[in-house]
């Protein structure tokens, strides 16, 4: 995990949001409760010790102060003080960003001495300070966090770490609708947050390509098994769609996103050129669809005479708003979606066909078919759910539901298969008997 190096806090309210951004893959997500919390000490002592600093960093090398002990007969304890709470103040004195020592000698110096008890007394015109000594309370503030929830979140690698914390960050505020955590994942730095698109491409193409090479081998050894024909067949009949469907399905993505490719980038091209050629009338075309969506026509010329002033984001703007592409990104590579896909559709199709290839010599009697069948159907359902649970990442899915749902389609899928192969297998043998 690594060692912790900088905490990054923003107050909100009566709320803290602290990041601890490690230097190697993980980062760990903190919401703080601010309290102000004050000490009694009329009749108690302070009650508590304390730990850390900047020359006295814990374990995991925070160098905050913290409550280290809260002892059981101090004002401490009895204002609701816990040990691990994070001092922020004391009487208004900053305890962020000093050593140990000076953290001790302005929480002591924070403590009413007896003369500056008695000039308070003074003040009030009470001349019997024995008597009325009981309405007048010493007292210390304490301005303190306190954890309130923790969750960790991965960044990818530490290539991608530079922009992992704020993208991680929002991510993480999305999913638990927490506008305070977005505010802090923005505060993070003035890097945009980067969604890895082309990464994104290529393991939505794994996944999918994945799903449908386990439900479409599975579908031909049910429909087979379905069918009462050999365990050879099965074999022979699985490897032939897997090896096909996959070449069909690779080239079909590659050649799928080429022709995309290259529609999206003819479609730019004319733009470019009627923008050279004409750029008030494209200017004019962007203010009606402008006005469309609400604006008047002063903002909209406005807004758009700006745009114009740069080439390339004007044009690009234009192909979203007016034909609904987006330009091709550099990074992504139709030829690897399409070798994606294929590898993909082999290394999970040859799932469901596991059993007959390495238990087809062993002797289950009688009902060796059925107890293979079985083991394939147990192998595709884990495969199944798994890939499922992944495919939940591109979508607001929870990962049981999203896989649970992929089970289910299989499932059906393989039924509807099974009993197609049953159906036509009887149909065949009442035709032999007519003959």
């Amino acid at each position: 995990m690594g060692m912790l190096s900088e905490l990054v806090c923003i107050s909100v309210s009566v709320f803290m949001k602290c990041v601890w951004r490690r230097p190697s893959t993980y980062i760990k997500v903190a919401t703080m409760q601010k309290e102000t919390i004050n000490l009694n000490l009329t009749t108690h002592g302070l009650g508590f010790t304390i730990s850390g600093g900047i020359d006295a960093p814990n374990d995991k090398g925070d160098k905050g102060v913290f409550v280290k002990e809260v002892h059981p007969n101090g004002a401490a304890i009895e204002s609701g003080l816990m040990v691990g709470d994070r001092l922020l103040s004391v009487n208004g004195q900053t305890l962020i960003d000093i050593d140990h020592e000076t953290a001790v000698l302005r929480i002591k110096e924070s403590i009413p001495s007896q003369d500056a008890y008695i000039n308070s007394v003074m003040e009030l015109g009470v001349v019997n300070i024995t008597s009325y000594a009981h309405i007048i309370i010493q007292h210390v503030t304490l301005e303190v966090v306190r954890e309130d929830s923790v969750s960790a979140v991965i960044v990818e690698s530490a290539e991608s770490q530079k922009h992992g914390n704020k993208l991680a960050l929002a991510r993480e505020a999305f999913k638990s609708q927490d506008p305070d955590l977005s505010r802090l994942a923005h505060e993070l730095g003035g890097a945009q947050e980067m969604h890895q698109r082309a990464a994104g491409q290529y393991l939505k193409a794994a996944v999918f390509g994945g799903l449908d090479g386990i439900i479409t081998t599975f579908a031909v050894v049910a429909s087979v098994t379905g069918a009462n024909l050999a365990t050879g067949v099965v074999i022979v009949m699985g490897f032939s769609n897997l090896i096909a469907d996959g070449i069909s399905m690779g080239v079909g993505e590659y050649l799928s996103g080429v022709s995309e490719t290259q529609y999206t980038i003819s479609e730019r091209n004319r733009e470019e050129w009627e923008f050279d050629s004409n750029p008030e009338g494209e200017i004019k075309e962007m203010v009606d669809l402008y006005m469309e969506k609400g604006f008047s026509e002063e903002e909209a010329e406005h807004i758009l005479r700006i745009m114009a002033k740069h080439r390339d984001f004007f044009i690009d703007h234009m192909m979203v708003e007016e034909l609904g592409l987006m330009s091709p990104d550099e990074d992504e590579s139709p030829m690897k979606n399409g070798l994606v896909m294929f590898l993909s559709f082999l290394t999970f199709g040859i799932i469901p066909l596991l059993s007959y290839i390495a238990l087809s010599t062993v002797d289950f009697g009688v009902r060796r078919s059925t107890v293979l069948f079985g083991i394939a159907c147990g192998l595709t359902a884990v495969a199944l759910f798994t890939l499922g649970a992944i495919k939940s990442k591109f979508s607001t899915q929870s990962w049981y539901i999203s896989g649970s749902t992929i089970l289910f389609n299989g499932g059906l899928a393989a039924a509807a298969a099974y009993l197609v192969g049953f159906g036509l297998e009887s149909l065949i043998d009442l035709e032999e008997c007519d003959d």
